[in-house]
């Protein structure tokens, strides 16, 4: 029994080569789809670049607050950030900064007229599989009755919503423009890798360099959102504080103007008031600066740095070949061809004649 079921290779090789004409056809209509597809698909180019993020230091923060007599707490002993540079590959498929890719710019090799990637995009050539694609999902929206949201315009005044309202076909093409950008991590060195494609050599490499400054500020926004709320409240309370000292310091003054010759306990008693409030209210502003002056230094640290290590570079050759598509539809070709001569024809065949025997029964 164990050598029936071994696998005779020269019978094998026989019977493909006793059908070889069958062979050669599926062989040519694979190498036909095979330069269909070739040529109705565009090329694409890839650009990679890689960067090494640095991690940002309190220290110097640190030491201008206790010069300044302010206590930073636990930021000496070295408090991590929720969010840091290793974050790069989550934030690189998120819709904020896909949206900010989208209005990026960029410019073609032929033409150096400067447009948005959302525009770029739109003047693409779509290959003839996403529009089938696209046609065969219109066709079942149509036949399930499925409705495609629509949303009217949201700038409405007042603090802006936290959330995102997208329609279906932006998000399609900020789903495409993500399979377009990759984003990865070596967890070793720290090393981050950044590769975009596009059919324009000049798009694709103007986006790599558009995608290491929206990650820098896609990670800067996200780690600086509370400190730019403090430096806002700052702000206003400096310049409550300044007021209030201005007032203080008008009314001394005036005090001082009005009553330059006068000598009693009353007009001594009232100049030491207004002298006292008008110190207190300047410390308050002092002290109200300090803070505001460290909230600006927060923000400067909090913002991402890098190295370069390789930089973006103009790709000279398209990704892949055509030659080589050719190639892998002929191989499947041959193989799908072979399937059939040694297996397929014959299970084809006991299909057919069972399928005429019941025919004849009923009959």
């Amino acid at each position: 029994m164990a050598n029936n079921r071994k696998f005779d290779l020269k019978a094998v090789i026989k019977k493909l080569w006793e059908s070889r004409k069958t062979l050669f056809w599926w062989c040519g209509i694979a190498v036909v789809l095979g330069v269909i597809f070739a040529l109705t698909n565009p090329k694409e180019y890839t650009v990679s670049t890689a960067i090494v993020p640095e991690q940002s230091s309190s220290a110097g923060l640190a030491s201008i607050a206790s010069m300044m007599g302010v206590s930073l707490g636990n930021v000496e002993g070295g408090n991590m950030d929720a969010m840091d540079p290793s974050m790069f590959p989550d934030i690189a498929e998120s819709i904020p900064f896909l949206q900010a890719m989208m209005a990026s710019k960029v410019h073609t090799l032929e033409d150096s007229t400067t447009v948005t990637l959302h525009d770029y995009l739109k003047t693409e050539y779509v290959p003839w599989t996403i529009k089938l694609m696209e046609a065969l999902r219109k066709f079942k929206d149509t036949i399930t009755g499925r409705k495609t949201p629509t949303f009217g315009d949201q700038s409405d005044e007042g603090e802006a919503p936290r959330y995102i309202l997208l329609s279906e076909k932006e998000f399609n093409r900020l789903k495409g423009l993500a399979r377009n950008i990759k984003c990865g991590q070596n967890m070793k060195t720290g090393i981050i890798t950044i590769s975009t494609t596009c059919q324009d050599p000049m798009v694709a490499t103007m986006m790599a360099d558009n995608a290491i400054n929206c990650l820098q500020e896609s990670l800067y926004d996200y780690k600086s959102a509370k400190a730019k709320a403090e430096l806002a409240d700052l702000n206003a309370l400096e310049a409550e504080r300044r007021m209030e000292y201005e007032k203080r310091q008008k009314d001394y003054a005036v005090f001082l103007n009005q009553n330059r010759s006068a000598n009693n306990y009353a007009v001594t008693a009232e100049k030491d008031r207004l002298e006292a409030e008008m110190t207190l209210a300047y410390q308050a502003l002092q002290q109200v600066t300090q803070q505001r002056y460290l909230a600006e230094q927060s923000l400067i640290e909090k913002k991402p740095s890098y190295a370069l290590l390789a930089p973006p570079t103009f790709p000279l050759d398209a990704n892949g070949s055509r030659k080589m598509v050719v190639i892998i539809w002929l191989f499947l070709g041959f193989v799908f061809g072979s399937l059939w001569i040694l297996y397929g024809r014959k299970y084809w065949h006991w299909t057919k004649n069972f399928v005429n025997e019941l025919r004849r029964k009923d009959a």
